[in-house]
C-alpha cells in the first residue's frame, strides 16, 4: 500500500517567542517493510538532521527569528509491503539497543499492580504466541475505554488505568506495562495509520512486542497486528521517546496549538 501523508502543526503565542529549540522526529524509520518515495518538512528556520539512538530519523529545529506564529507542515508518500502477523523484519543496523532495554520501566510506564493483574488474568500461562497479545489488547480496551480529551501527552499508564479512559496513546503505555508483567519486552511506537472504518486517527500510536527473539507490531487500540496501513515514525521506551515534537522555547507566554493530519491510503 502507498499513504500519502500531510501533518500540519500550527503554533500560535500571544508574544513572540525570543527562540525555539525543538526535537523532531517526522521523517519515517528507515525498515525493510516500507519506504519513502517522497518526503518534505518546511518549516522557518534551521533544521540539522541526525540519527538518535532508536535508529529514528532526527531533526533538531532553532529558530531565533521573531514569530507569533509556527507552522510546522509535513507532506509525502510511503510504500509500504504487507506484515505477517505483525512480525518485523528489521535491518541489523535499526537494532542499536537490546530488547532488554525495553523491560525497564519509565516515568510514564511505571509498574502498576492493577496492570500487572490484569496480564495475568487474561494470559496465565504467560505471553508466549503473537496471538495472545491480540488478546490481551482486547481485555485492555474493554477496561480502558476509547475517549478523546481524557488524558493528554504527559499521562501515565496508571492514569490512564485509574481513570478507565484514554486514546491510542494509552492503550500502547498499559500495552507495554502489561508485556513487562510477563517478563515480555515492549517498546512504544509512534506513526501513521491508514484510518479507514477504525477508531484510531491518522496520527497513530502502537506496540512492538519482542517474543522468541522476533519483533511482532501490534495496534492495541484496534486489537490487531499492525498492517501495510501503519507508517512508522519513532520507536522508543515510552511516548517521550518517540514524541513526533518537543521543545522548549523562551517567552511566548500563552501557546495556542492546532494538529491536522490527512493519510490516504492507495
Amino acid at each position: 500500500m502507498r499513504l500519502t501523508i500531510q501533518h500540519t502543526t500550527h503554533y500560535r503565542y500571544d508574544v513572540s517567542p525570543k527562540q525555539w529549540v525543538q526535537l523532531l522526529r517526522l521523517t519515517p524509520r528507515n525498515e525493510i517493510h516500507q519506504r519513502v518515495l517522497n518526503w518534505h518538512i518546511s518549516i522557518p528556520g534551521h533544521l540539522t538532521n541526525f540519527i538518535d539512538a532508536f535508529y529514528n530519523q532526527s531533526h533538531i529545529h532553532t529558530l531565533r527569528e521573531p514569530h507569533t506564529n509556527l507552522c510546522i507542515a509535513v507532506e509525502g508518500v510511503v510504500e509500504l509491503n504487507t506484515l505477517i502477523d505483525g512480525r518485523l523484519l528489521t535491518l541489523p543496523a535499526n537494532e542499536t539497543i537490546p530488547a532488554l532495554t525495553y523491560l525497564t520501566p519509565t516515568a510514564l510506564t511505571e509498574n502498576v499492580k492493577g496492570i500487572a493483574e490484569l496480564a495475568w488474568q487474561v494470559l496465565p500461562n504467560g505471553l508466549q504466541v503473537p496471538d495472545d497479545a491480540l488478546s490481551l489488547a482486547v481485555a485492555i480496551n474493554q477496561v480502558i475505554q476509547y475517549t478523546a480529551g481524557m488524558t493528554n501527552v504527559t499521562s501515565t499508564a496508571a492514569q490512564a488505568f485509574q481513570l478507565a479512559s484514554g486514546v491510542c496513546q494509552d492503550h500502547a503505555h498499559v500495552m507495554i506495562v502489561a508485556c513487562r508483567a510477563l517478563g515480555i519486552a515492549a517498546r512504544y511506537v509512534s506513526g501513521y495509520v491508514d484510518p479507514g472504518n477504525s477508531r484510531a486517527a491518522a496520527s497513530h500510536a502502537w506496540v512492538d512486542i519482542y517474543l522468541n527473539q522476533n519483533w511482532y507490531s501490534v495496534d492495541v487500540t484496534n486489537c490487531l497486528f499492525a498492517s501495510d496501513a501503519h507508517c512508522r515514525l519513532a520507536i522508543g521506551r515510552d511516548y517521550l521517546d518517540a514524541s513526533p515534537v518537543r521543545g522548549i522555547r523562551d517567552g511566548g507566554h500563552n501557546e495556542y496549538l492546532d494538529v491536522l493530519v490527512n493519510v490516504y491510503g492507495v
